[in-house]
């Protein structure tokens, strides 16, 4: 087909407007992420003053009496006054007590302990926090938070829209200015009684049977010499958990120490254990469940008939003992009928703290803390708390009397 060139331009003219238009979605597009995350950042920070704030009244009512009426009225009224937190979870020795602002909203009861729900509208953010309490310890207090604004998004989705809907528009007309521009053209200028063909480029020869033949060979001679990595080399799984071989454990917490302390990080180790027998019988889908909680199945050791351990880079004590006991609940909540009590399962916890600690001394103290709550009868999750100040001394004189 022979085109004049007056409808080149107009075809120059319509891939402009098009580019145009392009750019006026990119920029949408890129309008709404921005808008979405500073929108998100905002209610974060929001959300962490409004958390301290609570926590602060909540220890100061704490001062005075604890989980009465009056205290459970202040700290109900205080999160009613929030425009950013949903619940919160306060647990002490005496229980644990869940607070909501909408009924139903942020908590789930499961065996009259409350747990927060998986929403997708809550933030990530960790949000706890230990309550100072006189003459109270382990008293801890943990909130969620709604993540979105959805007066602010909504707004800024509407001049997105805007935005959006004018491209369509100008588009729009674009293509039918051009379109009628090109019909006129075709009209006046006619059509060739045949388009010329361009030579079809000619198919590549195909190789040679044996060339292909000698490069399977050669390839199967390349994949038989490979070496083949090794059994037992760290890191590889094994056969009852798919996890980290137990005989591998010191060797991946100390790979793990090196890596957090070079990247000015802490580091968490938990030591895990199951009191009923029948629990044997889920031992790979509980290893699955760890590893799929803390990130991977390379964090996961094999511990013992009964248990497993885990890595946690990157979490201080504070943050493992958080984790710990929201593994904790949802191992309880998925199997009621193995674990019918809460120190049915049991772990103990140590971290790197600011300490030059290897990976045996972490494992031993871990151990401890899991001992001590194997026999505590209420207490299911204890934590090693250490002084990096006294800990400091104590390698100093070791190396002085070494």
């Amino acid at each position: 087909m022979r085109w004049s060139e007056n409808s080149k331009k107009t075809s120059v003219f319509g891939t402009f407007i098009a580019s145009v238009c392009i750019l006026v979605y990119l920029g949408a597009l890129v309008w709404v992420i921005v808008g979405i995350s500073a929108s998100m950042d905002q209610r974060r920070a929001n959300a962490a003053r409004e958390f301290y704030a609570l926590a602060d009244r909540a220890s100061a009512a704490g001062a005075v009496s604890f989980m009465d009426e009056i205290y459970i009225e202040i700290v109900q009224n205080a999160l009613n006054e929030s425009r950013v937190l949903e619940g919160i979870i306060i647990s002490s020795p005496g229980g644990v007590f869940g607070f909501e602002r909408e009924r139903g909203h942020a908590i789930t009861w499961v065996n009259g302990s409350p747990r927060f729900r998986n929403r997708f509208d809550f933030s990530r953010q960790e949000l706890f926090m230990p309550l100072r309490i006189q003459g109270m310890w382990n008293v801890n207090i943990h909130a969620v938070a709604g993540v979105f604004d959805y007066a602010q998004l909504a707004d800024v989705l509407r001049r997105a829209m805007i935005l959006i809907a004018a491209a369509l528009i100008v588009a729009f007309f674009t293509l039918l200015v051009e379109s009628s521009f090109q019909r006129r053209y075709i009209l006046a200028d006619g059509y060739d009684d045949e388009e010329e063909r361009e030579p079809q480029p000619s198919a590549a020869p195909r190789r040679p049977m044996q060339d292909e033949t000698r490069n399977e060979a050669e390839a199967e001679k390349a994949r038989e010499r490979k070496p083949k990595p090794s059994a037992h080399a760290p890191g590889n799984y094994s056969e009852r958990g798919h996890v980290v071989r137990k005989e591998h454990t010191e060797g991946r917490l100390a790979e793990e120490i090196l890596r957090s302390v070079s990247a000015g990080q802490d580091l968490a180790f938990i030591a895990v254990e199951f009191k009923p027998v029948e629990s044997e019988n889920y031992y790979a889908r509980l290893a699955a469940d760890a590893a799929r909680f803390f990130s991977s199945r390379e964090f996961i050791c094999e511990r013992g008939g009964l248990g497993f351990t885990i890595i946690c880079p990157g979490l201080s004590l504070d943050m493992g003992f958080l984790n710990a006991t929201e593994f904790h609940s949802r191992v309880l909540g998925k199997y009621p009928t193995v674990f019918k009590q809460k120190t049915d399962l049991c772990m103990g916890i140590s971290a790197c703290s600011g300490r030059d600690v290897n990976a045996a001394r972490l494992i031993f103290e871990a151990e401890e803390a899991l001992e001590r709550a194997m026999m505590d009868p209420a207490s299911h999750i204890i934590a090693f708390k250490s002084d990096p100040d006294k800990y400091r001394a104590f390698m100093e004189g070791r190396r002085t009397s070494g």
